[in-house]
């Protein structure tokens, strides 16, 4: 082989290589996943109000969707709170009226919070002029485990 031939391999082979170390460096990681958690939860009895859904989890933020629903004749009105460890991150409720159901779907948590949060608290609650009558608490975690909570 001539001395071009063996310098021009020896280059390609040279690009080829420093290509591949700073395609690795720069690539971007995968993404993290947790597996999806789903929850099903009564205000004290099912027959007079709860709430039935999921929980996707993402990297910052998670989307809930499900049904509430109301044959109590007073509303019923789901808490849900996000939190980073103990602090607590975001909140909303959503609510249907009396002997009613109603969908939801929506996303919680901070997109631009580094890490997100790891805890979603979720209780359901009989609502008239207040709330009373309500489920205990059950909290869904970003973690590897995919869990189902109820309340019943």
């Amino acid at each position: 082989m001539s001395p071009t031939r063996r310098a021009l391999r020896t280059g390609v082979a040279a690009a080829a290589a420093a290509i591949t170390m700073t395609a690795t460096v720069v690539a971007p990681a995968a993404a993290a996943t947790w597996p999806n958690d789903t929850f099903d939860l009564c205000a004290t009895n099912c027959g007079v109000g709860g709430t039935w859904g999921g929980v996707v989890w993402g990297n910052r933020t998670a989307e809930l969707q499900g049904t509430m629903y109301d044959s109590g004749g007073v509303g019923t009105t789901v808490y849900f709170e996000a939190y980073a460890g103990s602090v607590k991150i975001d909140g909303t409720t959503r609510s249907t009226p009396a002997d009613s159901a109603s969908p939801f779907h929506f996303t919680i948590g901070d997109p631009d919070l580094v890490g997100g949060f790891d805890r979603l608290k979720i209780q359901v609650c009989q609502t008239n002029s207040g709330p009373y009558w309500c489920s205990r608490p059950v909290n869904a975690d970003r973690d590897g485990v995919a869990e189902h909570l109820s309340s019943n």
